[in-house]
């Protein structure tokens, strides 16, 4: 019998291999992490407020949040996938289901916790293989909204800065940062925090061009305090 998650080694019995078990337990350990930094990506961004000691502001529009990022948060998303999970093995084990926990966070810690624990005994269920299955979909899910893919070693493309200055003109200046670091636009000094980033995305609505060589030349100075 192959493993059928990796589709590679050999097994004497059960549906996923030594190696397949030790990746999926470290996914289930790493998800409750992963769960919480999704809330950054929860948040639309500060509008109104003074940006580098009240040079610029960030230019204000409802922005809505990332669908793919409420469904992962919410009570249906990798909480439930987990849960459900746990459910199916406590019954299938004749156990019974321990209360749930008041918050989202403390049932994903706990849930991951204890399925990551009864591995061993999934490996050999034979509901084995959909279940490594799902817990690297999620894995993987977390990872394409916080960490999109991208070559490690280049600068990330954030989008163009949506700084106005005090007679209403928009920046535009082209943004790059490293995942997770705060970004500064270097023609108005604006300020971009991971938390900001989102809402960075959806002000990119009219996909402003990059800057030109007359567009520099005629580049708008922050505005003094």
């Amino acid at each position: 019998m192959i493993c059928t998650l990796c589709e590679t080694h050999e097994l004497p019995y059960g549906s996923l291999c030594p190696r397949c078990i030790t990746a999926t337990r470290d996914r289930l350990q790493r998800l409750p992490r992963m769960w919480a930094s999704l809330d950054a990506w929860l948040i639309p961004g500060r509008t109104g407020s003074a940006q580098y000691g009240g040079r610029v502001r960030r230019a204000e529009a409802p922005l809505p949040v990332d669908s793919e990022v409420l469904d992962l948060c919410a009570a249906g998303g990798i909480v439930g996938v987990l849960e459900d999970w746990r459910e199916a093995v406590y019954e299938a084990r004749g156990w019974t289901l321990p209360p749930r926990a008041a918050s989202l966070a403390h049932r994903v810690a706990i849930a991951a916790a204890d399925l990551a624990e009864q591995l061993d005994w999934i490996s050999r269920w034979y509901a084995g293989e959909a279940f490594g299955w799902d817990i690297r979909r999620l894995v993987d899910r977390v990872r394409h909204v916080v960490r999109p893919g991208q070559d490690p070693d280049e600068p990330t493309f954030l989008g163009y800065c949506i700084a106005v200055d005090r007679a209403g003109a928009v920046c535009g200046a082209r943004l790059y940062a490293d995942m997770g670091k705060a970004v500064q636009c270097e023609w108005c000094l604006c300020q971009y925090p991971p938390d900001s980033w989102l809402a960075l995305r959806h002000f990119q609505a009219e996909r402003r061009q990059p800057r030109t060589a007359d567009d520099e030349e005629h580049h708008l100075e922050p505005v003094a305090a």
